[in-house]
């Protein structure tokens, strides 16, 4: 019976989801909306429903479920199949498309898109029948799964997509319309801001739920899914700073493209975590098949495109990635076909075809010379939108953008030295046949010279350098199939997070500094910065700084490097924050954030609190990740009962096993069968600080496998935390010796020590930046967009 009803439910929703699409004319009476809506809900409302009640007549249940995990578990076990988290996202689209739409009038072509997305999900989780009967066959939640967090972060997480397909379907409609970039841009913002919003408090809970959960010993570790849900809003990062670009014009017309691309890249997000066998993840709870061999990530997409319900899923994301990535496309060609129209000037392809067309079929060689799909395909989209461009001043944001891409290729061993030096050609030539633009030196200078000049680039670098930047994690992504590299995002990251930095305090300096003194400055922190990063060796920094990230590079070098830049903007960023918050917060009190006159003096609060969590946060992320090898061995700390083991200025001192099972009176944990761990006792100078119980929960499964899950412990002290783990090799370990001869024969134990200082700026400074972003939101009005 159960089992029907879901069933009826899911075509329901299709149903008034294909309503909405083909008759927006009927969509803007109220009681069809709120039926539409519902009904979407309906079928993820009674699939938690059948979780929490233990309806184990569905297969879903009976494998994930059971009347032993504590309610709010049994909501996390929702997602713990393929079908639930679809089902989740589809319901949570439903929402933002109801406060998308209007009353009174037919649907507009955004929300129809937006039905679209659910009707796609729909369809999808259906075919992976979330309401099968039972089959007998019975399993067990994923241990990483059965935590608080994880009741949480999904849905946030997901709410964030859904955001981003939000702004990704305002820009299409307007892109599908013809509208003015400008106006797709206004329409596009406030579902920005929100994602930009969800997205900074999901990537967060993400870390927390890493930090508390995982032994990694850190919040971060460039992990694919991480990197993954990273991309999306570093696209809504742009968007959002478009407004703080001087002569924004250009970046305005870009900004679609970049609303298109927030959506394609939530697919893609959704696509690393769910397309098993093709990027190697802790995340991957849902994968059911087996891995592939190729060594391009969306070859593998492709290895695995069967008619399955599997393989038509994995599918569907690819071919919606591609489907927006071609319309961010199609919208960049038409702004540059209407630029050359207003200025009566001719494309490189009317003026000099042969050239273009050779500079086409070169790039296409080079691409296929090197093999990579992605860097194929973004190249091929850049040489096309040169030769479109003018032909007497050719697009130099694509053809640095082109060079940028060849560069980051040959870094990421994507392609060889040869091969990226030949890429480059096609884009240069363009440039280099161009007539040469005296004032180009002048321009380049100015910001030298004049403070306005100089804050007014200060105000680009969000959006080049995060286009930077995110190329660089996307590229990073598409050679991380098989394991991630930390040292690589880390490494290659830190010239752009330095000019973030120095963009930061340029423009927190404003006019308050002249131009000689500013670049005296700028010139003496640029001197420090290579300057400690050579000596990094002499310095007493945290971690392991010695470690050798690439050859002759540190950690020490790469991190004091950032740690000067870092630390050199964050005085002008800290006042500024206060000066703003003590004019704005008074007003903002007397007529609160909506009234017009205090909307402006809110977003520019929300943006300096950002700018300052900004740089806590990746202060407190050098010091954590940057300069720590978590894999290295000098972390391994083995202890001998009752001996005090120095170090990193604690004596630790292992005094006692434990062994306690889930039907004892002592077992404090509200999931798992047991638990094996040990106590650690943490001493300076002989005094008693903290006692730590890391160790290792079982979980029993119907089957006979035995599941496990790190129970990490941590002692928080004033300039971070101490994290002690005991991971499952030495849980093993401890727990046959203590089965053999008993807890008082166990005399050494190896635990994994990681000394986090700094990590209370990880999190200050992300509490700082959903502040920020909560604020900028809060005092967003939703534009609504119409047809031209």
């Amino acid at each position: 019976m159960l089992s029907l009803l879901g069933r009826a439910l899911l075509a329901l929703a299709f149903l008034t989801s294909a309503h909405q699409i083909a008759r927006p004319e009927k969509a803007g009476d109220a009681v069809v909306r709120n039926v539409t809506m519902t009904s979407q809900i309906a079928p993820f409302a009674l699939l938690v429903g059948a979780f929490v009640l233990d309806a184990s007549s569905l297969d879903l249940v009976a494998r994930f479920g059971g009347d032993g995990l504590p309610l709010f578990y049994r909501i996390s076990a929702v997602w713990g199949g393929r079908a639930g988290p679809l089902l989740l996202w589809a319901a949570i689209l439903a929402v933002v498309t109801w406060f998308m739409a209007r009353e009174g009038g037919p649907a507009a072509l955004e929300v129809r898109i937006m039905h679209v997305w659910v009707l796609a999900l729909v369809v999808l989780a259906w075919l992976l029948e979330p309401f099968a009967a039972a089959t007998g066959g019975q399993g067990e939640l994923h241990p990483l799964l059965q935590t608080d967090l994880m009741v949480i972060h999904p849905p946030v997480v997901f709410s964030y997509y859904a955001l981003c397909l939000a702004t990704a379907s305002v820009a299409l409609a307007g892109v599908l319309r013809r509208d003015s970039a400008d106006a797709i841009h206004a329409a596009q913002l406030h579902w920005a801001r929100a994602g930009f919003v969800l997205g900074s408090i999901g990537i967060g809970l993400g870390g927390l739920w890493a930090y508390t959960v995982l032994d990694w010993g850190g919040y971060w570790a460039w992990d694919p899914v991480e990197t993954g849900s990273l991309l999306p809003w570093l696209a809504l990062l742009l968007i959002v700073h478009v407004r703080a670009k001087p002569d924004s014009s250009s970046a305005v017309s870009a900004s679609p493209a970049i609303g298109l691309l927030a959506g394609a890249l939530a697919f893609h997000a959704t696509l690393v975590t769910r397309a098993n066998g093709v990027w190697a993840s802790v995340h991957a709870f849902v994968a059911d098949g087996e891995g592939t061999l190729a060594d391009d990530p969306y070859l593998r997409v492709l290895d695995i495109a069967e008619l399955t319900p599997v393989g038509i899923e994995v599918t569907s994301y690819l071919v919606a990635i591609i489907v927006l990535g071609y319309y961010a496309y199609a919208h960049l060609r038409r702004q540059q076909w209407l630029a050359l129209a207003a200025t009566g000037r001719t494309s490189m392809l009317e003026a000099k075809p042969t050239l273009a067309a050779g500079l086409v079929l070169a790039y296409i060689a080079v691409g296929f010379w090197i093999g990579s799909s992605a860097v194929f395909a973004l190249g091929l989209a850049l040489i096309l939108l040169v030769v479109h461009g003018d032909s007497e001043n050719p697009p130099l944001h694509w053809i640095a953008l082109g060079v940028l891409l060849m560069l980051y290729s040959a870094w990421f061993w994507l392609a060889d030295i040869t091969q990226a030096v030949t890429g480059m050609v096609p884009f240069l030539a363009p440039w280099l046949l161009s007539p040469e633009d005296e004032n180009e030196m002048v321009a380049v200078l100015l910001p030298l010279e004049d403070t306005s000049a100089r804050t007014r680039v200060a105000r680009t670098v969000p959006w080049y350098g995060g286009a930077a930047f995110l190329l660089l994690t996307w590229l990073l992504l598409t050679v991380e199939i098989d394991g991630s590299s930390l040292e690589a995002h880390e490494l290659y990251g830190a010239p752009l997070i330095g000019l973030l930095a120095i963009a930061l305090t340029l423009y927190a300096w404003g006019h308050s500094i002249d131009a000689a003194s500013a670049n005296a400055l700028v010139a003496a922190a640029l001197f420090a910065s290579i300057a400690l990063a050579y000596m990094s060796d002499r310095f007493p920094l945290p971690g392991d700084p010695h470690l050798i990230i690439t050859s002759g590079i540190t950690r020490g070098a790469v991190g004091l490097f950032l740690l000067t830049w870092l630390v050199f903007a964050l005085p002008p960023t800290l006042q500024q924050a206060r000066r703003t918050a003590s004019k704005v917060v008074p007003k903002l009190r007397e007529g609160g954030v909506r009234v017009r006159s205090n909307a402006a003096r809110a977003r520019l609060l929300g943006s300096h609190l950002a700018h300052l969590g900004i740089l806590l946060l990746l202060i407190g992320h050098v010091l954590t990740t940057t300069l720590v090898d978590r894999s290295d061995p000098s972390h391994l700390v083995t202890l001998e009962r009752d001996q005090p083991v120095e170090h990193d200025g604690y004596e630790l001192v292992f005094v006692d096993t434990e062994l306690i099972s889930a039907d004892d009176e002592a077992y404090d944990f509200g999931v798992g069968d047991g638990f094996v761990g040990v106590i650690v006792e943490v001493r300076r100078d002989g005094e008693l600080i903290d006692t730590l119980r890391p160790g290792m929960l079982r979980f029993n499964s119907p089957s006979g496998a035995i599941n496990s899950r790190s129970e990490v412990d941590r002692m928080t002290g004033l300039t971070g935390d101490t994290i002690v783990i005991l991971d499952i090799f030495q849980s093993n370990d401890l727990l046959s010796s203590m089965i053999m001869g008993g807890t008082d024969d166990v005399e050494t134990v190896r635990v994994t020590v990681h000394s986090l200082r700094g990590s209370h700026l990880v999190w200050a400074g992300w509490v700082l930046v959903m502040l920020g972003g909560a604020l900028a939101l809060a005092s967003s009005d939703r534009v609504s967009q119409e047809a031209e």
